[in-house]
């Protein structure tokens, strides 16, 4: 498959990394310094293993640079860069192309359906602890994997394709049945890690450690609200999470606490601000959440 990714920070770059080692046919495009230093001298990958230096068949600074056509197109960009990034693809995709979003946030699908068609967007997320080191190299920690769903009814062939091409490039897959249920259970731990990591300036598992109880009813008030929507989600996935956060996902510093640091605006509007609205909608208290959100964008 000809793959185009676009935005290479921690998500975008350690795809399109593993796709080049492999042997794939794939374009990264990344703006400003970080993606000169890759088109220049190729990629730093930094895991728990070690680091590596990976060499990217070809870089550009933007996909408006480009035209080819792509089968499968990554988007990892942030959620304020989303509409700029997909203005292109309509022309970038191939007849039988598709979309993935790798967004934070419960809605990115939609705004790429609006560009390329329903029947060309999958649904995608993102299970890794990545960022960017500096210009030219990033990290990936943890056990990283995608997850990936039909965003609508049809979609068989094409999730089966992309999962292949992932899982030829080392990348595991899960295959979830219902791409709503699917982003929920992930918002499950954005909202709150999110937001706690970048208040207290901690990874997550010294948040753990030290705010669990916290923790827990910010993610048990999400889990409300996903079922109030119809998504059937179990309470006892938080108790899940925060065991694999201790046993696996401890050193995360989440997107949130990154951008803080870096000094950008952060995607609270998409996060903890978009389950209090629906929340609000529904009739669901969500007094931790709604805390949440008050204090992030009080540090903006």
């Amino acid at each position: 498959m000809r793959t185009l990714v676009i935005g290479a920070g921690g998500v975008g770059g350690y795809l399109g990394a593993r796709l080049a080692q492999a042997g794939e046919h794939v374009v990264i495009a990344a703006r400003g310094a970080h993606g000169r230093e890759l088109s220049e001298r190729g990629l730093r990958l930094e895991t728990s293993t070690g680091s590596e230096h990976i060499v990217l068949p070809r870089v550009v600074s933007s996909a408006d640079e480009l035209h080819e056509q792509f089968d499968l197109v990554l988007v990892s960009v942030k959620w304020s860069g989303l509409e700029q990034a997909l203005d292109p693809l309509p022309n970038l995709l191939a007849p039988y192309g598709v979309v993935v979003p790798l967004l934070n946030g419960l809605t990115s699908e939609d705004v790429v359906a609006r560009y390329v068609g329903a029947q060309r967007t999958l649904a995608g997320v993102a299970y890794m602890s990545a960022g960017i080191v500096e210009p030219g190299a990033i990290y990936a920690n943890g056990n990283t994997r995608i997850g990936l769903s039909a965003y609508r009814p049809g979609q068989d062939e094409d999730l089966a394709r992309v999962a292949a091409l992932l899982s030829r490039a080392g990348v595991p897959v899960q295959q979830h049945p219902e791409y709503a249920a699917m982003l929920w259970q992930k918002m499950v731990w954005n909202a709150p890690f999110n937001a706690i990591c970048a208040l207290a300036r901690r990874s997550a598992g010294s948040c753990v450690e030290l705010m669990e109880p916290l923790i827990k009813r910010a993610m048990l008030e999400v889990v409300a609200v996903a079922r109030a929507e119809g998504v059937a989600i179990p309470d006892q996935l938080a108790d899940v999470m925060l065991r694999v956060t201790r046993e696996e996902f401890a050193l995360t510093e989440p997107s949130m606490l990154q951008d803080v640091r870096a000094g950008r605006t952060t995607e609270v509007d998409i996060l903890q601000g978009e389950v209090v609205l629906r929340a609000a909608k529904l009739g669901v208290d969500v007094p931790v959440l709604s805390t949440l959100a008050d204090l992030v964008r009080a540090l903006s």
